[in-house]
Parts: structure tokens; sequence; C-alpha cells
């Protein structure tokens, strides 16, 4: 039997290469969820803007109409999307500032 079994170790140049691949894809995925988060971002900025614009326009006719009713509602139903526009627009803002902390930790963990 025997008791003392050789203690076998990695070398070093290995390690850090293979922890250089590891950060590497690690980065390369906060990369690619930063890309979504600016796409999503770009699509829905755009559509607040235009819910904006025309809840604006909506206002001006609202006080000329004498159908103010249907314009209400249409005026009811841009400020719901403007308000779950700029919701959504948050949450992303949030996500984006943990992926640039998730960055930094791993700029960290390169050194």
């Amino acid at each position: 039997m025997n008791l003392f079994k050789p203690f076998r170790t990695r070398s070093a140049a290995r390690d850090e290469e293979t922890d250089g691949q590891r950060f590497e894809r690690l980065s390369l995925a906060v990369a690619a969820c930063r890309a979504e988060i600016e796409r999503e971002e770009e699509g829905l900025r755009r559509r607040y803007d235009d819910s904006r614009r025309d809840a604006g326009f909506a206002f001006e006719v609202l006080d000329r109409s004498p159908s103010r009713t249907r314009l209400a509602e249409g005026l009811d139903q841009q400020s719901d999307a403007i308000l779950t526009y700029e919701k959504r627009l948050q949450t992303l803002e949030t996500q984006a500032e943990i992926l640039t902390r998730i960055s930094g930790l791993v700029a960290e963990l390169r050194t």
C-alpha cells in the first residue's frame, strides 16, 4: 500500500493560459449582453420618443376637438406606453450598470 502518492501540479503557464481563456469567454459574454441591451434600448428610446411626440400632438388636438372621448382614450394609451417604456429603460440601465461592475471584476481577476 502506497501511502504517499506523488503530488502533481499543473504548470503556472498552463494555469495562466486556462484562466486567460476563461476570462476572455466571460468578457465576450458580458460584451454580448451589453450589445443586446444597447440594441433594445435604442429601439425602445425611439418608440418612447415617438409616443411622447404623439402624446404632445394629442394634447394640442384635444383642446380643439369636439371628439374628446376618442382622443382622451388614445392619450391614456400613449401615457401608459410612455410609463412602460420608462420602466423598461430604467431596468436596462440597471442591467448595464451591473455589467459594467462585472467587467471591472473580470479586469481585476486578470491582473
